[in-house]
């Protein structure tokens, strides 16, 4: 730029001694002119000395040499001035090219930093601010649609009032950025925005003379706006201007989605760790559990009957102590047994998500509402709930997820608040997030909030919610994910994948037997063969008791049995082994198999395997007699076709 001023200014300086000389020629010219002509004594002495025909040679060469003079200078002013006009140009281009060379280097620092490990805040400030020195701009913004409030928001800017306008939220399909989006197409303003032309205006702080608007796209999909406004100039953008806004615009996409598959990544990486951890707390518990199961059934059974025969109210309550603490820590096992191993699609069918929230909302608004209100606080729930297709899950596991987000939400709430149920359906997925505006959490909370044994509040929980959620979710091919700042709340997001099964209504003819129940129990525990005798006992079953699976067969086949009941570890062979041979000797009666893995067997696969009914220990008596109830529902009636015995290849699961 400097090389360019000094050349022009030389050329000025050459163009005015020029014109000065010519002038100073010409005046000098007029002067001789005038005295000879004027001024007789002048005249008079160049008649003497040199004559007269020679004084008209010498005014005419005098004459000449003046006007070729003249000439020569005008036509080197000429020269100069084209010259002038050549760098002007020059100067011109060179601009052009420059400004074009630092387009290039701030879209290459912008390609550059797309590819490299910065984190997405950083780009996307990046490109708001190359895009301001490029254009020599007053103010941009990067828009973005944020599913979470179903609204824009600005998650970038730069230039004047920036602080101001990051952050700010417009609802969809407002506004000139509302307008694109929705047109999915680049808008070149070249004067301030008509307010008619554009739905739910929003009038700005500052005269905008000039804007560029242009989409943001992310794996095709438009999901925010590129804005770069001139403030009370003269100058206007052009078509070329939206041009390398739509290549910035670009730019910020791919960074878009790089951030976003990284954070999927990211997210695949802590689920696996989380996967392995819950393995590993898995086989620690698969040591204990059956062992652990078999002590609980039977102070749980004990106690139980107990309770029946005492009359003694006191001792009645130590009883029932017994039988909650015990039940806590079933519960307990049965909730590590959960995120041990991975479940399979247990009672699994098409769910409402939305009836689930509503059902989550009322099973806690004893503690939202009554409990609160004791402590002498407010809590609000609501709910915005979008019509949605089903899911496919266990109606039970993911009421429990809500009711867990609910409780916990609570917690969050010590001065009262509100708690927001949200959902949506993207593609082919739905959304629900549970969010509330209380304490929130710390980083490293957030980043803990689903560790097995991690709690907030240990004096209340044992840190075993979240991470049964976070399973739950994983075992329903979902994903969940936390947001929170402290004293701003905390937003849970469930994404749960669309139903793709149609469900069949199944239909089977069902009778009750007549007379006296006859019981086949096969256990080789002492202890808790004695509690299973006297349970079924005290509910009026005949009882036969046998100690191995092989005493077991010997016993069918002397006598008729109306349910069997067999332990899945029993001397001899399994519980599995044993149902598949009662079938071949008598395949009408129903067998009922006990294990401390009841939650991981499949109800089809079970039926598959000979057996009708599943029952989880420990086992209470309640429980007992409605696994009896099923099994002698589900037994064929006479004259109805018996499938053919399960074949021992079939028996996959025998190792549970």
């Amino acid at each position: 730029m400097g090389i360019f001023e000094d050349k022009i200014k030389d050329i000025d300086k050459k163009d005015w001694r020029l014109w000065f000389l010519m002038s100073l020629v010409f005046f000098l010219f007029i002067v001789f002119i005038t005295s000879l002509v004027f001024y007789s004594d002048v005249s008079k002495l160049y008649e003497e000395e040199l004559g007269g025909y020679s004084f008209n040679i010498l005014f005419i060469g005098f004459l000449g040499i003046s006007l070729l003079f003249l000439a020569y200078i005008v036509t080197q002013g000429i020269s100069l001035k084209k010259l002038r006009v050549r760098l002007i140009e020059e100067r011109s281009a060179t601009n052009a090219l420059e400004k074009q060379l630092q387009e290039l280097k701030d879209l290459f620092q912008v390609s550059c930093l797309v590819n490299s490990k910065a984190d997405l805040p950083t780009i996307l400030d990046t490109i708001t601010r190359d895009i301001i020195h490029c254009l020599q701009a007053d103010q941009s913004s990067l828009v973005f649609y944020n599913p979470n409030t179903d609204k824009l928001e600005c998650i970038a800017a730069y230039g004047l009032d920036a602080d101001k306008i990051k952050g700010r939220e417009l609802e969809l399909g407002q506004s000139v950025t509302g307008w694109v989006i929705k047109k999915n197409q680049p808008l070149l303003l070249q004067d301030e925005a008509d307010p008619s032309n554009y739905n739910g205006y929003v009038e700005k702080d500052r005269n905008i003379t000039s804007a560029l608007c242009t989409p943001l796209r992310v794996n095709g999909l438009v999901k925010g706006v590129l804005n770069v406004n001139l403030i009370n100039r003269a100058r206007k953008f052009n078509e070329n201007d939206l041009q390398l806004v739509s290549i910035f615009a670009e730019s910020a996409g791919l960074a878009i989605e790089k951030a976003s598959l990284h954070q999927e990544l990211k997210e695949r990486m802590n689920q696996l760790i989380q996967t392995e951890k819950f393995k590993a707390v898995g086989k620690l518990i698969s040591a204990l559990m059956h062992d652990f199961n078999n002590f609980l059934s039977i102070i749980i059974g004990r106690a139980q009957l107990l309770s029946v025969q005492t009359r003694d109210t006191n001792l009645s309550k130590h009883i029932e102590a017994i039988i909650k603490v015990s039940t806590q820590a079933a519960d307990i096992i049965q909730r590590m047994n959960q995120f041990g191993m991975p479940i399979p699609e247990k009672e699994f069918k098409n769910l409402d998500l939305n009836q689930l929230v509503k059902e989550a909302i009322e099973l806690t608004r004893s503690k939202w509402n009554e409990w609160s209100k004791l402590r002498g606080i407010k809590i609000d729930v609501e709910s915005s709930l979008a019509p949605l297709s089903p899911v496919f899950g266990n109606p039970a596991d993911l009421r429990e997820v809500l009711i867990n987000m609910v409780l916990n939400s609570i917690d969050a709430l010590p001065k009262g608040g509100k708690i927001s149920f949200r959902t949506w359906q993207e593609e082919e997925n739905i959304f629900l997030s549970v969010k509330d505006n209380g304490t929130g959490m710390r980083e490293e909370v957030k980043k803990k909030i689903f560790e097995p044994f991690f709690s907030t509040k240990p004096e209340k929980g044992n840190g075993l919610g979240m991470t049964v959620a976070y399973s739950i979710i994983l075992q329903h091919n979902g994903k969940i994910a936390v947001e929170s700042q402290e004293d701003k709340g905390t937003t849970f997001i469930l994404k749960l994948p669309l139903s793709k099964v149609k469900e069949k209504e199944e239909t089977s003819t069902l009778e009750l037997p007549a007379g006296k129940v006859k019981v086949l129990l096969i256990e080789d525990d002492e202890d808790l063969q004695g509690v299973l005798v006297d349970m079924l006992y005290g509910e009026g079953y005949e009882v036969k008791v046998a100690c191995s699976g092989t005493e077991g067969i010997s016993f069918m086949k002397l006598e008729k049995y109306d349910v069997i009941i067999t332990d899945l570890g029993i001397s001899g062979m399994t519980g599995w082994d044993f149902a598949a041979e009662s079938k071949e000797i008598n395949p009408r009666i129903p067998v009922i198999l006990v294990t401390g893995w009841g939650d991981q067997i499949l109800t089809q696969e079970a039926k598959d395997l000979g057996v009708e009914v599943v029952l989880s220990k420990p086992i209470k008596r309640e429980n007992l007699e409605r696994a009896i109830a099923r099994a002698l529902k589900l037994k064929p009636k006479k004259g109805e076709v018996v499938e053919e015995p399960p074949s021992k290849e079939k028996n996959f699961v025998r190792g549970l």
